[in-house]
């Protein structure tokens, strides 16, 4: 959504120019919410996170797509939008994840992931530079989404032995379980969430058949994940949204999502670390537990309380001896051994980079993009982008109380979230041409 950095041209050469560029954003877009390995099933999310991270054709794929987005932002974005990605909140959070590998057991392995990491936020960036105006970037998105559900739902019909969850392995209770091309119904399901909310977008643009294609099929397949935290989220997070800032503008959905947020940290990890919260939790939910993830949590903060101003350094503490070589706390309901992250998006950044760094997470996930949120202009495409973006924002927020996304490498929520962020932070600064 920014102009080309070139200064006179023929018509036919800036259309042909003008597709390059939508194409190749449809296609980092669908690279990036499917992977570079669609159908990758594994037996747990856990494990389906760590293959997903440590795959060499994923490490070779994300530096290709970083280069690509790279070339683009010389080649095509314009000098104001690329020094607005330069965003000093941005570059903090960089210096927090690179200087977590000097606290990582193994600082080798560490460095990887931190760069991965970076490289697929690098990447992410071209998806919302690349189209020249919203009439490309809706192409774009229509092109992705659709070509990951039609893939999800192949899936499904020629192969469900890999698109739907067996009654086999260590989590087979979720036999039936829809996950389509992704490997865990837990990374399914957000996706498509954020594919609803694509959806409604299109609609609400004018892309009506397109749109309403996207939607139901997106929410038909959240609703078959089995995933109750994101079929609860999804109506009420554009329910919100949309009407919400029809009531009472820009000021409302964002007071009214930091209040969820607060409210969702009072009752997930306030209540593990108070005994006052968690007395009223049992009182207004007995036996709330988050399906045995209180366990967990407690587990890890006991487990980081030596070095909780620093952290153990990106994705270096649940695989590691941290985590293997501490005594086996019999009381738990789950055995943190063998797990990846810790069920908590925010408690695991705490764990990586330390307190301060979730701090600066919080700043740049939450509250810049609240900002931007509110910066945007009103009405037209101005108004209808930065709802997508703050409805795919908000989702994400609030499931990673629940759910590990934050800074997950290629994680494809974790794409979604950082794409809209950046999404947000364009709206609110720059016109859209139409």
């Amino acid at each position: 959504m920014s102009n080309i950095a070139v200064p006179s041209r023929t018509e036919p050469s800036r259309a042909a120019v003008d597709a390059l560029r939508t194409a190749l954003a449809a296609i980092l877009l669908a690279a990036l919410i499917l992977t570079l390995t669609p159908f990758a099933v594994s037996d747990s999310a856990a494990e389906a996170s760590a293959q997903a991270a440590g795959n060499i054709l994923n490490q070779l794929g994300y530096a290709i797509l970083a280069l690509l987005a790279l070339a683009s932002h010389m080649l095509f974005t314009d000098r104001l939008v690329a020094r607005s990605l330069l965003r000093p909140a941005w570059f903090l959070m960089a210096l927090c994840i690179l200087y977590s590998v000097t606290q990582a057991l193994d600082p080798a392995q560490t460095l990887r992931a931190a760069l991965f990491t970076i490289m697929a936020m690098v990447a992410a960036t071209a998806v919302v530079t690349l189209p020249p105006d919203a009439a490309s970037f809706r192409s774009a998105l229509s092109a992705a989404a659709l070509t990951v559900l039609s893939l999800s739902y192949l899936g499904l019909l020629l192969r469900p032995d890999l698109a739907i969850h067996q009654a086999v392995g260590e989590e087979a209770q979720h036999a039936g379980l829809w996950r389509g091309a992704y490997p865990h119904k837990n990374l399914a399901a957000p996706i498509m969430a954020g594919l609803f909310f694509a959806g409604l977008y299109l609609v609400r643009s004018g892309e009506r058949r397109v749109g309403w294609l996207v939607a139901l099929a997106a929410g038909l397949f959240v609703l078959k994940t089995g995933s109750k935290t994101s079929t609860a989220l999804v109506p009420l997070v554009a329910m919100l949204v949309v009407f919400g800032s029809r009531i009472g503008g820009r000021i409302l959905p964002v007071a009214v999502l930091f209040l969820a947020m607060g409210g969702m940290a009072l009752m997930t990890l306030g209540a593990v670390l108070s005994p006052t919260l968690d007395g009223i939790l049992q009182t207004l939910l007995p036996g709330t537990t988050f399906t045995g993830r209180m366990d967990l949590w407690r587990f890890a903060l006991d487990t980081m309380a030596s070095r909780q101003w620093t952290g153990f350094g990106l994705e270096s503490f649940w695989m590691t001896s941290n985590v293997f070589g501490a005594e086996m706390p019999f009381e738990l309901s789950w055995d943190p051994r063998g797990i990846v992250n810790g069920h908590s998006g925010y408690l695991d950044v705490a764990i990586a980079m330390g307190w301060p760094a979730l701090g600066v997470a919080v700043l740049v996930l939450l509250v810049l993009p609240m900002r931007d949120y509110l910066k945007s202009p009103e009405g037209g495409e101005h108004r209808r982008m930065a709802d997508l973006f703050l409805m795919i924002v908000a989702f994400v927020l609030l499931n990673s109380f629940l759910e590990s996304y934050f800074f997950r490498r290629n994680d494809p929520v974790w794409m979604m979230l950082w794409i809209s962020i950046v999404g947000l932070r364009l709206v609110s600064r720059f016109p859209i041409r139409s």
